[in-house]
């Protein structure tokens, strides 16, 4: 890349309003290749009229990852258009500052379902226990990204108030979501799930026994062999399979 001049910047600024998505994205990528130079000019283009300015600037900022932009983009969680709101709460947790804690929390509630999830991904990179009795509703929201997110974060933040909730989730209709809870509860690895776990090697989603069998060997906990030495026996799934005999190495068998 050439010298870096204000110039430059608001010229690469100026094409993010392109009608062509691929004009768009190339100014979007070169103002981030550009890093703090690029920061105080995508800081003012949050305000510019066009919503896909503002889209590709908080998307920019976020990847960039300067402290600069955090209140900047705390003040467009309230953005006009959904698909802002959502990449200004992505951006805010790849940048992982806590200042960004209680208004990620504020926009769980957005009427959005990309919002909502996005939100809950970025509380989940802050891992800030704060966040668990906020997220915990979340685990029965409507859209399923939000489910599965929500459950991840979780298990990021790794909080045992999450544990009876993420238990309940083991039975959620979406395998996925199922999968997440059950990864996240390896994550707070609180003895009181240990049974879930079990009963969920049985679960019709090979994904969710895979997720069981990894969690149940970072529980670490010898009730366990039998179970999996069972499952192992008796699963036709090789991902499965390799979980299980993963799980039952970590515990010495």
């Amino acid at each position: 890349m050439g010298t870096i001049t204000p110039d430059t910047i608001q010229a690469l600024i100026s094409k993010l309003d392109s009608d062509k998505h691929d004009v768009q994205q190339s100014a979007a990528i070169q103002l981030i290749e550009m890093g703090r130079s690029a920061v105080q000019p995508l800081i003012i283009a949050l305000k510019n009229t066009s919503w896909r300015v503002r889209y590709l600037a908080a998307w920019a900022l976020g990847e960039i990852g300067d402290v600069r932009a955090v209140r900047p983009l705390i003040v467009l969680l309230k953005d006009r258009d959904a698909g802002t709101r959502r990449n200004a709460a992505a951006a805010l947790g790849w940048i992982g500052d806590e200042n960004a804690l209680q208004a990620l929390i504020g926009i769980l509630v957005d009427t959005d379902d990309a919002v909502r999830s996005s939100a809950a991904a970025a509380l989940g990179n802050l891992g800030d226990a704060q966040a668990t009795t906020a997220l915990i509703p979340m685990l029965k929201d409507k859209d399923e990204w939000v489910r599965i997110r929500s459950a991840k974060a979780l298990g990021k933040i790794a909080d045992y108030h999450a544990t009876v909730p993420l238990m309940e989730t083991l039975k959620d209709e979406r395998e996925w979501v199922r999968y997440n809870a059950a990864w996240a509860l390896g994550q707070i690895r609180d003895g009181s799930a240990f049974q879930y776990l079990v009963d969920s090697l049985n679960d019709e989603s090979a994904n969710v026994r895979r997720g069981s069998a990894e969690a149940l060997g970072k529980f670490g906990d010898p009730r366990a062999i039998e179970p999996l030495k069972k499952q192992l026996m008796s699963d036709t799934d090789d991902g499965v399979k390799a979980a299980l005999y993963t799980a039952l190495k970590q515990m010495g068998h």
